[in-house]
């Protein structure tokens, strides 16, 4: 009796799944064939087949998304995104806004976005109707929502241009680069995170996002924007040169030293980035490069007085004459190197009185 009841609900269930994928077959045939109301229905109908299950599924989502790695490999191993279930809604979305139903329309594309984050043919059907809204902001910023996913998608390719959305995500870059500047880096977010919302391909904006969260002690999402910027963009200096501090921080010096590296030649006359490397090649007891470094310091900046101070120690342990150095670091303000220039003049004094 028990086998045939299990028997009974797998057949039950099979012909639920087969009566839903029908249900949206049909409902996407009706929406190429351009029947609006014919897909209103069948989408409707698709969707009341698992709407008592949506609420659970949301939930899960929720948790899936903000557990840490190893519970997302554990607990939640089985999860993946429902695409069908947001086709649905996408499905319905796109037929009210054939027939001019635009506020269910809304509903129902966020509803998709909310089920399979990724979906950015919805995110450009949102941008869409936000724009004939007057939503500009809200506009562009699904629009690169779509451009994120789907960096192919022409039509949102055109539309991101035909609105100059990049100009819309320069003005909040601007406000949110004022606030990095100033070390305000916690007012600094809200701005720069709408600008990377907009501009999902700028390796500028995702940098400097990164350094925000860097300076409010978040390094481990700074280091996430920074793989993603130089993803999109390997020409940016702000990112590897960032991402070197976080991992010189981090005491992962390797690493540190390869991103300070591209940092270097990519704008050869940063000082900053040859202190960091200087420091890091310190550390990873390769001193003759920490001086090329060092000397690279003195090129772009000579009153730069650590410089002349850390190759004085260096030579003076090489035993060669390093009093100049020693002298000249002094003289810039290195309190260290005073009593090691008072030295050299001793030595010279009794050379003279000799």
């Amino acid at each position: 009796m028990k086998r045939t009841l299990l028997l009974l609900t797998a057949i039950i269930s099979v012909l639920n799944l087969s009566a839903q994928n029908a249900s949206l077959s049909a409902g996407q045939a009706d929406l190429a064939g351009k029947d609006y109301n014919k897909a209103q229905s069948d989408f409707t109908n698709y969707i009341g087949s698992f709407s008592g299950q949506l609420d659970a599924y949301l939930k899960k989502q929720h948790s899936y998304d903000t557990s840490n790695a190893f519970m997302k490999s554990t607990k939640f191993a089985d999860f993946k995104i429902n695409h069908d279930w947001a086709t649905g809604y996408y499905g319905l979305g796109v037929a009210e806004v054939n027939l001019g139903q635009t506020d269910d329309a809304m509903k129902n594309l966020q509803t998709a976005v909310t089920i399979d984050p990724t979906y950015s043919y919805a995110y450009y059907q949102l941008g869409m109707l936000k724009k004939a809204k007057g939503d500009k902001t809200g506009s562009c910023m699904d629009i690169g929502k779509a451009l994120r996913y789907n960096d192919t998608l022409k039509i949102a390719r055109d539309a991101y241009t035909n609105n100059f959305c990049w100009s819309c995500g320069l003005e909040f870059f601007k406000k949110g680069k004022m606030n990095v500047d100033i070390k305000q880096y916690a007012d600094a977010l809200p701005d720069l995170r709408t600008a990377v919302t907009i501009c999902p391909d700028s390796g500028n904006f995702l940098g400097y996002l990164g350094k925000a969260y860097q300076g409010i002690g978040k390094s481990d999402s700074a280091l996430v924007l920074y793989d993603m910027a130089v993803k999109v963009d390997p020409s940016s200096y702000s990112a590897y040169y960032y991402r070197g501090l976080v991992y010189e921080e981090k005491q992962k010096y390797a690493e540190a030293f390869s991103d300070l590296s591209k940092a270097i030649r990519l704008s050869p006359n940063t000082v900053d980035a040859y202190i960091h490397r200087a420091n890091v090649c310190e550390n990873m007891d390769k001193e003759s490069s920490a001086i090329y470094d060092y000397k690279q310091i003195i090129r772009i900046k000579p009153d730069y007085g650590d410089a002349y101070y850390k190759i004085a120690l260096y030579r003076q342990k090489l035993g060669e004459d390093a009093c100049d150095d020693f002298a000249k670091a002094a003289s810039l303000g290195v309190d260290d190197a005073q009593s090691y220039a008072d030295d050299c003049k001793k030595a010279a004094a009794k050379v003279i009185h000799k």
